[in-house]
């Protein structure tokens, strides 16, 4: 008896070695570069590495399909950008097949919200990375934990990594911009400069406009428009600038939007 439990021992001390004597899977990285390209960058520690081959699927486990094979897949670093990328919701994945039929896919990945400015993926080192955030240390990990720290902000948030250094990273959180401004169809200053509205079937809808003046106090108040075509006298405002509006239909708020008056008048 002591002599079989002696036996399973050994085999599951030679597994963990054998375990932790083979290379992990080659990682790698995925960068947005705008304009439909992302660009795939990945190191690989098989020299016998025969075909090295890109996929990319809308699912994270099925229906890959085959968008570049290297000509070099020997080579220990590479990369390739994917000049036609479908949407930003894409998942790409490597596979790799070595000299004797070996082969190996890499987890996928999907396109990052977030950005980087480095490739940081030498899991190997134990050098100290310090991560900052404005004036204040966040903290300080080793590299091999740093990887898994970048891929958690750079895969589950908006924010950016910028390296000062090989041993300091900074976190510039994401800060979203107001949506651009689109001019309304129902309200709007014409080419002399005029406020002009323009209100579908008046007659037989019931139209409310509210306009407010910079600080938000009411210019003009109409009830019951009953113009399909209208214009404010330009005099009546007393500066230019900016002026904001609700507008009401049925007495449902169907507007809310502003308009600009030139100081040419």
């Amino acid at each position: 008896m002591l002599h079989k439990i002696l036996v399973v021992i050994l085999f599951c001390i030679t597994i963990g070695l054998t375990a932790r004597a083979q290379n992990p899977l080659p990682d790698f990285t995925i960068r947005d570069l705008g304009k439909n390209r992302v660009a795939i960058s990945w190191q690989n520690p098989y020299e016998n590495c025969i075909q090295l081959v890109i996929q990319r699927s809308f699912d994270s486990l099925r229906n890959f399909r085959t968008i570049f094979s290297t000509p070099s897949p020997e080579l220990p670093q590479n990369g390739f950008v994917d000049a036609k990328s479908p949407h930003p919701k894409v998942y790409y994945r490597i596979f790799y097949v070595l000299q004797g039929g070996a082969y190996f896919f890499s987890r996928a990945k999907q396109i990052p919200a977030g950005y980087e400015n480095i490739d940081l993926i030498d899991s190997t080192s134990d050098r100290l990375v310090t991560i900052r955030k404005r004036d204040s240390i966040v903290t300080r990990l080793p590299f091999y934990r740093y990887k898994q720290f970048r891929d958690s902000i750079i895969y589950n948030t908006k924010d950016s990594l910028f390296a000062v250094n090989e041993e300091e990273i900074i976190i510039k959180p994401f800060i979203p911009q107001p949506p651009a401004w689109r001019p309304s169809i129902y309200l709007f200053t014409n080419r002399e400069g005029f406020v002009t509205m323009h209100l579908p079937d008046a007659k037989q809808k019931h139209y409310k406009v509210i306009i407010y003046d910079t600080d938000g106090q009411v210019l003009f108040n109409l009830s019951h428009v009953k113009e399909t075509h209208l214009l404010l006298d330009k005099a009546d405002f007393i500066h230019a600038g900016w002026f904001s509006f609700d507008l009401f239909e049925n007495g449902i708020l169907k507007e809310k939007n502003r308009f600009y008056i030139p100081k040419e008048f």
